[in-house]
């Protein structure tokens, strides 16, 4: 059986291999690839990310009270992803 996680953006839980999961690492942030990093973690549909952020979902389930910080890092994120495809 495979783990079920929580999306901090819609709250609906899924399975694992369909969430990102981001980290917060030494005050930066990581996107875990391979679901294993140690830390504090959020889960998250890649659809809602921006919900997330407009919820304060990351915010909260990472301990960081800078969203903008936050916010700045996922839209790099975000471009990187559509750079590469």
């Amino acid at each position: 059986m495979e783990p079920i996680r929580t999306c901090v953006g819609c709250r609906q839980r899924d399975s694992m291999k369909h969430l990102l999961k981001i980290v917060s690492v030494n005050q930066s942030f990581v996107l875990d690839q391979q679901r294993k990093l140690a830390g504090r973690g959020a889960w998250v549909h890649e659809k809602c990310l921006q919900l997330a952020l407009d919820r304060k979902g990351l915010v909260r389930a990472l301990g960081d009270s800078n969203s903008e910080s936050l916010e700045t890092w996922l839209r790099n994120q975000a471009q990187n992803m559509a750079d590469t495809q």
